[in-house]
């Protein structure tokens, strides 16, 4: 069965308004266009990419070339024509369902409108809260404090006002939106921020902020109705929890730069795994991962673990393929073996704005070997780009 792909990353703001006729915010439509092409590098040979630009046509023809990619551009008008065929988006939401249905997508090559309303509820941050508990059951221990989903500003606030450094979160958000780091205690802007949440989402949830010492993911691909560990993921976030970078390095690297720091991480995703194929992969079919957190846990208060170091197992849960994802293949797949790199996605202001100089791409037999490769076809009214830098040592 083919597989279709499309890049979608509105998903999750659909997600959080349930409905099915969403409008996107122009910086989520541009940037669904702009970076078009990202999820060639997850995708399996002969699948489909939708796209009705040119530019991404040619540019993913380029990949092909260089890198032995095989992936190519599908235009939305084709879709009717398509058979046997398996749409694989950024996340599902109602809205991606009912455009492709539109476009002439087959009924049976994507979820029933009951199945995207059981994968909203999967896509909740309570979620998190039933794998955290079911990784105590099956570890015979807990591994950091557990969020807890609060449902009125009061209680938000009492919990602000016990742990005074936490995190409150909505239900459905991503990238660092709709979270909200409180360090100053219950404030009039938390609350005002906590009872317009609680309108919209129906609760929040709130954890203690840990001693970060690093962010990381573990990728999975559900298929079957069972997880299949497919790589780690190392990156970096802003002040404001935002994605800003993610390392890049062959999948044993990277695992073995988290083992060095937690030797146990075997163990733990072990369990998580089987925590997934009793939740979640029962449900869903594509990519998602699995956010986690490196932390000093030698405060006494947060001795929670038996190792100088804590894990946070679950921070978040994507139900959708993540930056992650694409970084733990380029580590296989578009880098030679004895480098390391980089990956972000940059931002211009303006079309006229010029991007950020840097070094030519040195490519020997099919991988980046040095230099800056934009992964992303040079589109000239583009506001955003991906680009994979190999680091010097």
């Amino acid at each position: 069965m083919t597989k279709v792909y499309i890049f979608n990353p509105q998903n999750d703001l659909a997600l959080a308004t349930g409905g099915i006729n969403y409008v996107a915010p122009p910086f989520a439509v541009r940037m669904a266009a702009d970076l078009a092409v990202l999820p060639a590098f997850i995708a399996e040979p002969g699948s489909l990419l939708i796209t009705d630009s040119d530019l991404d046509a040619e540019w993913l023809e380029h990949l092909n070339t260089t890198f032995g990619l095989d992936v190519h551009a599908v235009k939305r008008s084709n879709l009717r024509h398509l058979t046997h065929c398996q749409v694989m988006p950024w996340g599902w939401c109602l809205d991606m369902r009912r455009r492709l249905l539109k476009w002439g997508a087959s009924s049976d090559s994507v979820p029933s409108k009951d199945s995207i309303y059981h994968l909203r509820g999967l896509s909740h941050r309570r979620v998190s809260i039933l794998i955290h508990k079911r990784l105590a059951d099956l570890m015979g221990r807990r591994l950091c404090p557990m969020p807890v989903e609060l449902a009125t500003p009061d209680e938000v606030m009492d919990f602000v006002h016990h742990y005074r450094n936490c995190y409150i979160k909505t239900p459905w958000s991503s990238s660092g939106r709709g979270i909200y780091h409180s360090i100053d205690g219950a404030t009039p802007e938390l609350e005002q921020w906590c009872r317009g949440s609680l309108r919209r989402q129906g609760s929040l949830l709130c954890e203690q902020a840990l001693d970060k010492v690093m962010d990381f993911a573990v990728e999975f691909y559900c298929t079957d109705g069972k997880a299949i560990e497919r790589g780690f993921s190392i990156f970096s976030t802003d002040s404001h929890s935002q994605y800003t970078c993610g390392d890049v390095a062959p999948r044993e690297v990277l695992k073995s730069r988290i083992t060095a720091l937690y030797p146990q991480l075997d163990e733990v995703v072990e369990a998580l795994t089987q925590a997934i194929d009793e939740l979640v992969a029962p449900h869903y079919t594509g990519w998602m991962g699995v956010d986690m957190l490196l932390y000093n846990a030698e405060s006494p208060r947060r001795n929670v673990s038996p190792f100088s170091l804590g894990l946070d197992p679950c921070v978040e849960l994507n139900l959708r393929p993540t930056m992650g994802a694409i970084t733990s293949m380029l580590g296989d797949s578009i880098i030679a073996q004895d480098v390391a790199a980089s990956f972000a996605i940059e931002q211009r202001s303006s079309s006229g704005t010029p991007w950020p100089e840097h070094e030519a791409p040195v490519i020997e037999n099919h991988r980046l070997t040095a230099g800056t490769l934009c992964l992303t076809p040079d589109i000239p009214t583009a506001l955003y780009r991906a680009i994979l830098t190999v680091q010097t040592p």
